[in-house]
């Protein structure tokens, strides 16, 4: 946090932020301890599902997550690459849509060129129906991009990186139509 601070100033301002509680502690006890439907958003930036950062990736921590969102709440978490990793990010997968159920989850994706494969994804879970496209307002980005003076994100990019290529769409419509445990 502080070599954050020190080397990274523009983008770690938030750090200052009256809004932001910051909580340096193990997440996956505080996921468990805390109390029901007490969070709108959880963000999960986390490792990769290997060592010690496995049981960030395990059913217990997603039904905990679930159970502290809000009825709208939302999770979003990385889920690996599909090309890289496509054991792993089938298995994430079918974790989400055990939680969260099919309808309520939605993968999307971003280039990200320090990573062997160049596609990272990400998860977008809700506890209810909210939906990342068909919910988007497109007026309320284009407010908070003018207001905030935006380099890079629009409606259009939100967009965007949910449009996924056909093999990513088809590992999930096939994880979608098979029964788990």
């Amino acid at each position: 946090i502080d070599a954050s601070k020190k080397f990274l100033p523009t983008i770690s301002s938030a750090f200052d932020h009256p809004k932001l509680k910051l909580l340096v502690d193990d997440g996956i006890n505080y996921v468990k301890q805390s109390a029901d439907k007490s969070f709108d958003v959880i963000l999960v930036d986390s490792t990769d599902p290997i060592g010690p950062g496995v049981t960030l990736f395990d059913d217990e921590f997603y039904k905990n997550c679930h159970r502290i969102l809000t009825d709208k709440g939302i999770l979003i978490t990385q889920s690996e690459s599909p090309t890289g990793a496509p054991d792993e990010y089938k298995e994430l997968y079918k974790k989400y849509f055990r939680v969260f159920g099919d309808d309520n989850v939605h993968c999307y994706k971003c280039a990200t060129p320090t990573y062997s494969t160049g596609l990272w994804t990400f998860s977008y879970c809700t506890k209810g129906n909210v939906h990342p496209l068909k919910d988007l307002d497109e007026e309320k980005v284009k407010e908070f991009e003018g207001k905030n003076k935006l380099r890079y994100y629009n409606a259009d990019m939100h967009k965007a990186v949910f449009a996924l290529p056909n093999y990513i769409r088809k590992m999930l419509n096939e994880l979608k139509t098979t029964k788990f445990d």
